[in-house]
């Protein structure tokens, strides 16, 4: 008994040193944590109320400084409400060994909204490293590469959204898009017919009636007019006031050989007269089958450089090339040999006793300013070549973009570049860029930037002619807005990246026409009439005299003209006259208005010289400057 009253002593005094010791420690920790940010702020933070979230953070953090949950909690709410500058200052301050695939996420989201997408798609990548099906980071990667007109890339990431569990219609309604985006309109069409049989599970990415009719647009771009029918049927039958799916539907007519009912054809000319520029919703014919009807218009454009600025296959028995190895610009020991071959030609670029051979798919250029290879090497890897052949002066040189000087001898076969890359160049030198890449469609003959760039797919417009229909079924640019037109030149004739910073006066801007005029008060006061065909003919090639685009200054700034009206006909927008206060000029209203207002502008990286459409008053005068305006 004495023993086990010992026994029990010991076990008591044992008790109370651990709840001293131990247990009160734990008591304490306990009332601790539930103190902490991670019960209520997390809880807050997971039901989306980023403000109550950043608070008890903020809170906590008032008495616990160090604590980096919290502080992580807290970089988190303020991201998600925007402030990036402040919660990516406190999450670079914390172990990347703590941060998980949403910090990384976080991470991407504010740096992208500070302008810094590579440090967003570096980011985003690393959250996937965490969690490789982290949601979130998908859709940004994929709506970012999508904007970046990296295609390929957000193909990827929607097909890999697409393996997640309730993502999958999702994934087919993006991809619809990017295939779209693509020139692809049977597999966009396939895509979105698997998105349509799910539309409650697009997580508020479209509304059904809309990708509805854009699917109908893309059954009729693949010639399946009886299944575009069927999708507008699902819209229910066209009122007269929906001129959208009454124009489709009278396309559905066209290709089906049936007459449109007279209320609906009269909603689809309704339609068309709203949206001259827009494309018809038809398959291509290529330039070939607009010889027939339009022969000297056909004969004009297919000798501009419009129509040279690319050469494939048999075009490249015109290209001039070297009959003697060329050394590089930057390494005289390195030389560049070219040789017609059998097929193809092919560059083979010499580096010591190494040798590099590079096979030439495609030249981009109609040599007027310069010309560029783009090829790929052993590999398949695709590249742009390191040398362009310019005119002024004239021979090859360092290409327009690429480093110079650089002493590593990879970079001087050229440089990598995407598929993406190549389909961009192709978009604004070819017709159709996936038909050159297929082979497929009468527009894969075309020499290059064919009719139907610009006028869109005429197959419709055949079919009408045939028809003897009223509506001629055609995109008709003439008939456009000032606005509209440019914004259809502006398509090649301006960045590809809308975000890229374009400076007035400067190198990067002055090439990119389609934007420069823009910012113009000719242009902006015009009330829409001014554009680019109002002194340019689309279908020959740009005048070279000044005095012939002085006149069209003068129609306008002529001294003593009263102030010019809009033509109240449908004719060509090219002959309306601005009805801005058109004031005539100062020092010199009779001539000089080019040489003052609108200088070339050279640009030794590009061995040319260029017009600035920035129409303005120049610092400098008329020397050719390329100084910023002093008015507006």
């Amino acid at each position: 008994m004495a023993n086990n009253r010992f026994s029990a002593r010991r076990l008591a005094v044992a008790l109370l040193v651990f709840l001293m010791l131990g247990g009160g420690g734990w008591l304490l920790w306990h009332r601790g944590a539930m103190e902490r940010p991670s019960t209520p702020g997390l809880a807050a933070y997971e039901a989306r109320d980023w403000p109550a979230a950043e608070k008890a953070a903020k809170d906590w953090l008032r008495t616990h400084r160090e604590d980096r949950d919290a502080q992580r909690l807290l970089a988190r709410a303020l991201i998600r409400q925007g402030r990036d500058q402040a919660g990516l200052t406190i999450q670079l301050r914390l172990p990347e060994s703590m941060l998980t695939a949403e910090d990384y996420f976080l991470r991407g989201q504010a740096a992208l909204g500070m302008g810094r997408k590579e440090h967003a798609i570096l980011a985003w990548r690393q959250a996937l490293g965490k969690d490789n099906d982290h949601v979130e980071t998908l859709l940004a990667l994929e709506q970012t590469f999508l904007r970046l007109d990296l295609l390929n890339e957000a193909a990827r990431s929607a097909e890999r959204l697409a393996q997640l569990p309730g993502w999958e219609a999702r994934s087919a309604l993006m991809l619809g898009r990017i295939r779209a985006e693509q020139l692809d309109p049977a597999g966009a069409a396939e895509a979105l017919s698997a998105a349509l049989a799910r539309p409650d599970e697009w997580h508020g990415a479209d509304v059904r009636d809309r990708v509805l009719r854009q699917f109908a647009r893309l059954l009729l771009r693949a010639g399946k007019p009886a299944r575009a029918r069927e999708a507008l049927g699902r819209l229910g039958k066209p009122a007269a006031d929906d001129l959208e799916a009454c124009w489709l539907l009278s396309r559905c007519d066209l290709q089906q050989g049936r007459a449109t009912p007279a209320s609906i054809a009269s909603a689809a000319r309704g339609y068309r007269d709203q949206h001259p520029i827009e494309p018809e919703a038809s398959p291509f014919v290529g330039e070939a089958g607009c010889r027939e009807c339009h022969e000297p218009i056909y004969r004009s454009q297919h000798h501009s450089r419009h129509a040279r600025t690319f050469f494939r296959g048999d075009q490249f028995a015109k290209l001039e090339l070297p009959a003697r190895p060329v050394p590089d610009p930057d390494d005289r020991a390195v030389t560049h040999a070219f040789d017609r071959g059998a097929g193809r030609p092919t560059v083979q670029t010499r580096v010591g006793d190494r040798v590099f051979q590079t096979v030439v798919d495609y030249a981009f250029g109609s040599g007027d300013r310069g010309l560029t290879l783009v090829g790929h090497d052993d590999g398949g890897r695709p590249y742009e070549y390191r040398l362009s052949r310019y005119s002024d002066p004239p021979g090859w040189d360092v290409t327009s973009g690429q480093p110079r000087g650089t002493g590593q001898s990879e970079l001087y076969q050229g440089m990598r570049i995407t598929a993406d890359a190549v389909r961009r160049c192709l978009v604004c030198h070819t017709t159709d860029a996936r038909s050159i890449v297929t082979g497929k469609g009468p527009e894969a003959a075309d020499a290059a930037i064919g009719c139907e760039r610009c006028h869109g797919p005429a197959g419709n417009h055949l079919l009408a002619l045939k028809a003897h229909a009223e509506d001629p079924a055609i995109a008709r640019p003439r008939l456009a807005s000032g606005a509209a037109v440019v914004k259809l030149c502006a398509q090649c004739h301006s960045p590809r990246d809308p975000e890229l910073p374009m400076i007035p006066g400067s190198a990067e801007a002055v090439r990119f026409q389609g934007t420069t005029l823009t910012w113009s008060r000719c242009y902006t006061e015009s009330h829409d009439a001014l554009g680019c065909v109002t002194c340019h003919n689309p279908h020959r090639d740009a005048e070279t005299r000044e005095p012939r685009y002085e006149a069209r200054c003068l129609d306008c700034h002529g001294a003593g003209r009263s102030k010019p009206q809009k033509s109240r006909s449908r004719k060509s927008v090219a002959t309306r006259k601005p009805r801005a206060e058109a004031a005539s000029c100062p020092v010199n209203p009779d001539s000089g208005c080019i040489g003052c207002h609108m200088p070339r502008v050279r640009i030794p990286m590009a061995h040319a010289s260029f017009t600035d459409h920035d129409i303005r008053v120049h610092r400098e005068g008329a020397a050719g400057s390329a100084a910023t305006a002093t008015a507006r």
